[in-house]
């Protein structure tokens, strides 16, 4: 018996343009497995982060920067060097690949990011930017500066004024204006719009004043318009940038300004706390509520975005929030010299503003932190109750509203939802419980309103009516992104992420869908809106505009 004929090995193959030997077919596609492998990961882990943050459109869309910029990673070099085919084909793609993305940033730009922080606009790096328009209009404001007449007397604020954030009560109610019923008949009607440096401020609005904070190259600018007009009356500027660069979050000022007695209160993302008269911009006193917070050598942490909350007025003291942990979550500083009165709390800031609340008969300083919602005694800061509630950034951008003399509700987002908490006191001692908890209602940094026993705001950027009694969503109707809602008589007034403005019944039927009327086009609009005088006065992070409703 024969033996069998030796079987003749595979003659590699040879690329013929550099002289190097390929390998066989067989282990080209055994190595595909490897990258093949590499894929099918990343869609597990994918689908897992997915089905973990489904109730939490932020991070849904977020997950997505966990998983593929190293599964990109790990196929690149996969393919750059273990894929088995020749040298010209995989250097040559992966250098086709990068030429390209280089290629594609250095003709595009990136220009804003929508609340769930996702890339939203590209622009040509060869238009003019929103930025390179605020410029130019700024130069044009140093060459033709308004003429102010000299009155020695100090900015009085009357009941009509809009003295601050969401107003003088600081609840987003209006109650002296009625909406047209038909804006396609008599739509809004432009008096005035322009470029402003970039900042998440709204205005505070005295008479002809209108009150705003900005980023003006490298400084921190205080700013009064004339609310006629739109012309700039005065500035203030401060030499202070955060941050630098943040493609998100976006530069400049966070807070707005809270007017007081002819002064105004302003308080910039780097914590600088100013008290300006209101009339002139002259500098009454200034501090630095991160260095007064922190230690002899080292300043209280800022936070990720910046500081965010809008300085309140509550008697003789202006109270803010630094989250400093000797004692100084707190601070009250004496309105007119910029002394420390107390300081109270070891809880981390957030982005919300202080509020005050008459509850179980006391008035008392409620103050949103990292960890959930304290309350403080105003007479020295006492810390006289805190209820636990938090997400995983430890971010709250909403202020908590009242219902009664023993109850509230308070929510935030990143898939958490809003509570409603009654309060109980007996001589000193303060309890807070849950009274029920929904997560469908999740006002990320989008404040809410109360009206005849509903809650409507913006959950992760749906409307939504919630009973307030129950904790049931009642519906839910129109996506407005992260805009903002006044309360107005008996409609709700929302200015969307995209700039446009919707008039929506208060009511417990659900609306039908409405068209919006476009008020900015220039980037996303978190700003909160102003109405008073039948104005609706409106900015978002690179311009401003004043209508006429009436």
């Amino acid at each position: 018996m024969s033996s069998p004929e030796p079987t003749a090995a595979p003659v590699p193959a040879v690329d013929a343009a550099n002289q190097t030997v390929l390998p066989p077919a067989a282990t080209v596609r055994g190595q595909w497995k490897v990258g093949a492998g590499i894929f099918v990961v990343a869609c597990a882990a994918q689908s897992i982060l997915w089905s973990r943050t489904w109730e939490d459109p932020t991070n849904f869309k977020m997950s997505v920067l966990f998983v593929w910029p190293a599964a990109l990673f790990l196929l690149l070099i996969w393919w750059t060097f273990f894929s088995g085919w020749s040298a010209r084909v995989r250097f040559g793609s992966a250098g086709a690949g990068i030429v390209g993305v280089v290629a594609f940033f250095s003709i595009f730009r990136l220009e804003r990011f929508d609340g769930d922080m996702t890339p939203t606009r590209l622009s040509f790096r060869w238009t003019t930017s929103p930025d390179q328009k605020a410029q130019a209009f700024l130069q044009q404001v140093a060459t033709n500066k308004v003429t102010i007449p000299v009155i020695d007397a100090p900015l009085e604020a009357t009941e009509d004024d809009w003295t601050g954030f969401r107003g003088s009560r600081r609840d987003g109610v209006v109650n002296d204006i009625r909406l047209q019923d038909d804006w396609k008949k008599l739509p809004p009607k432009l008096i005035w719009r322009h470029p402003v440096g970039r900042a998440w401020s709204s205005f505070a609005v005295i008479g002809d004043y209108a009150f705003t904070q900005e980023q003006r190259d490298t400084n921190e600018a205080v700013v009064a318009y004339q609310l006629s007009s739109g012309k700039q009356l005065w500035e203030h500027l401060d030499a202070a940038q955060f941050p630098a660069s943040d493609a998100q979050g976006g530069t400049g000022p966070r807070a707005t300004p809270q007017f007081d007695n002819g002064n105004l209160f302003t308080l910039g993302a780097t914590g600088i706390l100013n008290c300006l008269e209101a009339r002139s911009g002259k500098v009454v006193w200034t501090a630095n509520i991160l260095n007064d917070a922190g230690t002899a050598d080292k300043p209280a942490p800022n936070l990720g975005w910046g500081m965010a909350g809008s300085p309140l007025i509550v008697d003789q003291m202006v109270i803010v929030n630094p989250g400093g942990t000797n004692d100084n979550s707190v601070v009250a500083y004496d309105k007119q010299t910029g002394k420390k009165i107390w300081g109270g709390g070891k809880h981390p800031a957030t982005y919300a503003s202080p509020s005050v609340a008459t509850l179980c008969g006391e008035t008392i300083l409620l103050m949103p932190v990292g960890t959930g919602l304290v309350a403080y005694s105003l007479s020295d800061g006492k810390e006289l109750w805190f209820f636990p509630w938090s997400n995983s950034p430890q971010v709250c951008g909403a202020m908590p509203v009242v219902v009664d003399q023993n109850s509230l509700l308070f929510g935030i987002g990143y898939g958490i939802g809003t509570v409603r908490l009654k309060v109980s006191r007996t001589d000193d001692a303060w309890t807070v419980t849950q009274q029920w908890h929904s997560n469908r209602f999740r006002p990320k940094f989008n404040d809410f309103v109360l009206y005849e026993g509903h809650a409507y705001g913006l959950d992760d950027g749906t409307l939504t009516c919630l009973n307030i009694d129950s904790g049931k969503v009642i519906w839910k109707s129109g996506r407005y992104g992260y805009g903002q809602v006044l309360l107005v008589d008996t409609k709700l007034l929302i200015v969307s992420e995209e700039g446009k403005v919707f008039q929506i019944p208060a009511e417990p039927s659900k609306p039908a869908d409405v068209d919006g009327i476009p008020l900015l086009g220039d980037g996303i609009t978190w700003n909160q809106p102003v109405l008073l005088h039948g104005r609706l006065l409106v900015r978002n992070a690179h311009e401003a505009a004043c209508f006429s409703l009436e």
